[in-house]
């Protein structure tokens, strides 16, 4: 009975049996935190949050023996109702074509290489509503309309990876910016090399004249030039069982950024012009021995300086994982944000539980 209705429910979509039915994928994850501080203003708050819960479709198509049609297509679902996501928004989605052992050419809207370059042994609090590394700094972008390209793992040597997208000029360009975006004028690339016999796996990306965020000084769309670097290592291959060590830093400062004396001329803040960001993260976590359960802890700090004002945004926390199975955690945190420019109410505090699940 169930491979009749199977078959027509693939018959109702006008598949033949030579056609690659796409994937259904998703994940829900909602935490329940308490947030002291939420604002920076002395109010506390509870909240329940849906953490870049998502669904989509993928899949790949062979159209001959050494090229496949691929595509994907994701959007951001609202589980706690309203709040931390817009319920049904675009996240990544994407068309392209897959050549053997060369790579793959991708072209719609997704994630920069530059945010990529960030893993797991990263960002430890990917996702959460108030703790992803997008609150803290630069380089957090999923970038509209770009055309991209991924080198195949094994076409330079086993594990090596390049990365290359265009950002086509029809994306709005800052007030801060005197280029006109009217051809592939954004870049965001990188370069990451993995070597899982070693424990090893690291990355270096670049963005070009892509937008961004600078968080301490409540800046948006600024765009931006700078590098990220990224490493990872597993310490059980040197003995050391269940413990991963991890790091990043970057720097970022505006591109085609006008003059001082530009723009104050059009009304905008003079200091842009000497805008510069720093920012680190280091990490570890330990997976215990034969147990479900996974500790870990982070550090991390941006630095915004512009003339005549020096902001640092730190972060510090630990989580705590419960993993039933590669689908399905129950997770806890505790983290808090500091910003070192307010004298009073200069700290935010989560603590929360969640569960995460894959399908």
């Amino acid at each position: 009975m169930k491979k009749v209705l199977l078959a027509a429910a693939v018959a109702s979509f006008g598949l033949s049996a030579a056609q690659a039915a796409p994937t259904l994928y998703g994940k829900l994850n909602v935490s329940l935190n308490q947030v002291a501080n939420k604002d920076y203003k002395g109010t506390d708050e509870t909240q329940l949050n849906s953490n870049a819960s998502r669904i989509g479709v993928k899949g790949e198509e062979k159209l001959t023996d050494n090229v496949a049609a691929i595509y994907q297509a994701e959007w951001a679902i609202s589980t706690d109702g309203s709040g931390s996501d817009g319920d049904l928004s675009a996240r990544n989605r994407f068309l392209g074509l897959k050549f053997k052992d060369i790579g793959t050419l991708k072209a719609g809207q997704y994630d920069s290489y530059f945010k990529n370059a960030a893993g797991k042994y990263q960002d430890i609090f990917n996702d959460d509503t108030n703790l992803d590394i997008t609150k803290t700094m630069y380089g957090e972008e999923r970038l509209k309309n770009v055309i991209g390209f991924e080198t195949d793992k094994k076409l330079i040597i086993p594990g090596l990876q390049f990365n290359i997208m265009a950002q086509a000029g029809e994306n709005n360009s800052s007030a801060y910016s005197t280029k006109k975006r009217d051809s592939l004028n954004g870049i965001s690339t990188s370069l990451s090399y993995e070597n899982k016999d070693y424990g090893v796996a690291t990355a270096i990306a670049g963005n070009f004249a892509i937008a961004g965020a600078y968080n301490a000084l409540g800046l948006k769309d600024i765009e931006s030039d700078a590098y990220r670097l990224t490493g990872s290592f597993d310490l059980s291959k040197i003995g050391i069982e269940g413990l991963v060590l991890g790091g990043l830093f970057q720097h970022a400062k505006p591109s085609n950024a006008p003059s001082a004396a530009d723009l104050t001329a059009a009304k905008l803040d003079a200091r842009v012009a000497s805008l510069k960001e720093q920012a680190w993260i280091i990490q570890a976590t330990y997976n215990m021995a034969n147990t479900p359960w996974t500790v870990k802890g982070q550090y991390q700090s941006a630095k915004t300086k512009w003339t005549g004002d020096d902001r640092t945004l730190d972060q510090y926390g630990v989580g705590v994982d419960y993993n039933f199975n590669k689908q399905a955690r129950f997770y806890g945190v505790l983290a808090q944000q500091k910003r070192d420019w307010q004298k009073d109410d200069d700290k935010k505090t989560v603590l929360g539980l969640g569960m995460e699940y894959n399908f």
